[in-house]
């Protein structure tokens, strides 16, 4: 009894589930519908005028020397003296004694080639007697034309060469003595040494490697976009002579971020088949402050080797357009906004794209509205509430 009792509540609890289940679907509850309203988007605008500008190229280069040579001996022979500016990290100036080699056998050489010109000499004197002799005595007693032989010109002449010899074997010989002390070509820097005192050199070892100290030199590499606004003096197709381009160097060295001035002086030419750039050299006079004119002077020493920043000034353009990088929307246009406060998507001519601003040249009116935030995907036509940026 009790279960049959069970049963019927279950039942009917099930066949109420469904009927109120019925009832909803068919009679769902009305929820108040509010007419749906679209708000206009607001954008960030920016007037647009065109300015002259400047234009600058950055890059960035090794500092080298401007000449770096091997400093090899001419002659053989030991080692009697080195300098002591002759180490690595050394200056010198022109002409300073940087090795001596032992000059002894080559002062026995020059000895020697003096006393063969002295010879020689003594024996052109006595030939060129002896002739004018012979033509006397043709004169007087001879009949005819005398022969070349008659009158000693042969004898002559040999004479004059052995004595032009001797004289070519004397200056070898005072050379090679010359080069027993080797001299700095140019004021520099000892990059390394590789000898020491006492050594025995052959021809042609080599001592070490010295710099000039009164150039230093960057190879910077700029797109050949760039290229076009910088002044390079060695361009053939330039009727006038200019000045190259001035350059802003800049690293940190010796814990403090320190700038040097330089002038672009020349270009490489040919364009690096890899990366499709130019390279120019910068030069910047006195790079070690040896100097000690202030129009020269370098703020502080520019070591060779070091890694610097260059800002390059280039020329000044007319009636540019410097807009915020944010401007610049989809396929190179930019939205502009007309009297109605509606997009006008535009293409425009970009210069130059840099992380915070893009330059452009044409496709722009003075005076329009152009946006620069609020939409990321902005549609022609489209209405906006427009707020001119701070």
């Amino acid at each position: 009894m009790k279960t049959r009792k069970q049963l019927f509540i279950a039942l009917f609890v099930i066949m109420a589930g469904t009927v109120a289940a019925m009832v909803i679907v068919r009679m769902p509850p009305q929820a108040d519908q509010q007419p749906q309203v679209a708000e206009t988007p607001a954008v960030q605008t920016i007037t647009a005028q065109p300015q002259r500008l400047q234009m600058t190229v950055q890059t960035q280069g090794r500092v080298k020397a401007q000449t770096e040579i091997e400093v090899i001996t001419g002659v053989s022979g030991n080692i009697t003296h080195v300098a002591p500016a002759f180490v690595s990290g050394g200056f010198f100036k022109k002409g300073d004694l940087l090795v001596s080699i032992d000059p002894a056998e080559y002062d026995l050489r020059v000895a020697q080639a003096q006393a063969r010109v002295m010879e020689a000499h003594y024996q052109l004197t006595r030939e060129e007697a002896e002739a004018e002799q012979a033509r006397q005595e043709w004169r007087q007693l001879g009949e005819g034309d005398p022969s070349p032989l008659n009158l000693r010109i042969p004898q002559l002449k040999e004479k004059k060469a052995k004595l032009a010899a001797e004289q070519e074997e004397l200056k070898n010989a005072r050379l090679l003595r010359q080069r027993t002390e080797i001299r700095a070509p140019f004021n520099g820097r000892v990059r390394t040494k590789s000898i020491g005192m006492g050594q025995y050199l052959n021809t042609g070892d080599v001592l070490g490697i010295i710099y000039s100290s009164d150039l230093a030199e960057v190879r910077l590499p700029v797109n050949t976009q760039e290229l076009s606004w910088i002044e390079v003096p060695d361009w053939p197709s330039r009727s006038t002579t200019v000045k190259g381009a001035e350059v802003i160097l800049s690293a940190s060295y010796h814990g403090e971020l320190q700038t040097w001035r330089g002038r672009i002086v020349r270009s490489e030419g040919a364009i690096d088949e890899k990366t499709g750039m130019v390279m120019i050299v910068a030069q910047v006079n006195d790079p070690f402050g040896l100097r000690g004119s202030e129009g020269n002077r370098a703020v502080t020493v520019l070591p060779v080797g070091l890694y610097v920043e260059a800002s390059i000034e280039g020329r000044w353009l007319e009636d540019v357009y410097v807009l915020p990088v944010g401007a610049l929307v989809q396929d190179g246009r930019v939205a502009v906004i007309d009297q109605d406060n509606r997009l006008r998507l535009r293409h425009v001519a970009v210069l130059k794209k840099e992380r915070e601003q893009v330059i452009l040249t044409e496709g722009l009116t003075p005076g329009e509205r152009v946006m620069v935030s609020g939409i990321l995907h902005p549609v022609e036509g489209m209405t906006v509430v427009a707020k001119e940026k701070p």
